[in-house]
């Protein structure tokens, strides 16, 4: 064949942009059903229970989110704390980021997570990577003890619900998925984190580097100081928990206060429907039906159900926008350092 007839290998550049352009599909589409929802189940119900709120209630439940937000920070700087001399206000602070950036960009999965893992490099702090993902360890492990205290709320309510034993088999899914993570990671999981391109475009893995080696080495020695790992975990079981605050001062705010076990309820199980969605952006239209679905079995009307997810949209719009806004200014001091020291 004629070379100048051949068909080019795809780069890695086209590549991620077709990915892209799939996630923001999917995006689109998942935001297209929540519209759906809210039509279906009366959209004049959701805007009177947003309404009730207001820009004050937002303001405020966007506050206090601030609460486990530092939590998490403390939990990664609790984690590298024997490896970094670091004061804890910078993971605090990077942590904010972190969850803003995954609360408002939607084209790449998990965003939050490589911005944190760069200003980290860019500062020269050692366990960048291997901090991030030891820390998503312990907070998924968080998450799964949280709907586990979920369950057995409902367990408690609703001896005889029809859904326990679907719920139980999604915890036992969990369960695995956290045992096949933690197990990776000892096996060479840096590599689906180092070199992302290389399993894009299907080429032979290249023979293991001395960066490879590191990462794995940094991997295993954060999760040999158990102690460590421990109060990480802690740390973010205790921030799921008081996370899950949020919504009920907003249902107060609603004028639909519900106990403190029933909000437990819907945001573990809430949590756990993430662990199942993790790869569609934003959870666009799966946090819409998951929150009406898990609210019916609490005895949550379904209108104040979208209200309630429809809010914490909202507190990550404000909360993640100035994040984005920060992470672009240090993208560009870095690039007037880089032109100044060519000068």
């Amino acid at each position: 064949m004629d070379e100048s007839t051949a068909t080019p290998e795809p780069t890695a550049a086209s590549e991620s942009a077709r990915i892209s352009w799939a996630r923001l599909l999917v995006t689109v589409g998942g935001l297209g059903l929540a519209a759906y929802l809210v039509v279906a189940h009366g959209w004049s119900d959701v805007a009177s229970a947003l309404q009730s709120v207001g820009a004050a209630g937002l303001a405020a439940i966007t506050l206090y989110h601030a609460v486990p937000t530092l939590l998490c920070g403390l939990a990664w700087w609790v984690l590298l704390r024997p490896h970094v001399r670091e004061d804890w206000r910078l993971f605090a602070w990077l942590r904010w980021i972190r969850d803003g950036t995954d609360g408002v960009v939607p084209v790449l999965p998990a965003a939050g997570e490589f911005v944190a893992t760069r200003i980290l490099r860019l500062r020269g702090t050692p366990f960048a990577g291997a901090g991030i993902i030891v820390d998503l360890t312990a907070e998924l492990l968080g998450q799964l003890l949280f709907a586990m205290l979920g369950f057995a709320l409902l367990f408690e309510m609703h001896p005889a619900s029809r859904y326990l034993p679907w719920i139980a088999l999604g915890i036992a899914i969990m369960t695995v998925q956290f045992v096949g993570f933690l197990v990776a990671q000892k096996r060479g999981f840096f590599r689906l984190v180092q070199r992302p391109l290389d399993w894009l475009k299907r080429r032979a893995r290249a023979p293991e580097s001395q960066a490879d080696r590191t990462l794995q080495d940094q991997i295993l020695r954060l999760h040999a100081h158990r102690g460590a790992f421990l109060g990480s975990l802690v740390l973010h079981l205790i921030a799921w928990v008081v996370g899950a605050m949020e919504a009920w001062i907003g249902l107060r705010l609603m004028g639909h206060p519900l106990t403190v076990p029933q909000v437990l309820v819907i945001e573990s199980l809430m949590a756990a429907t993430r662990s199942f969605t993790f790869f569609i952006p934003l959870d666009a239209g799966v946090q819409e039906g998951a929150y009406v679905l898990v609210g019916s079995l609490v005895g949550l009307p379904a209108g104040l159900a979208l209200a309630v997810s429809l809010l914490k949209r909202a507190r990550d719009v404000v909360k993640g926008l100035p994040a984005l806004l920060a992470w672009q200014l240090i993208e560009r001091r870095k690039i007037r350092r880089a032109a100044a020291a060519i000068n």
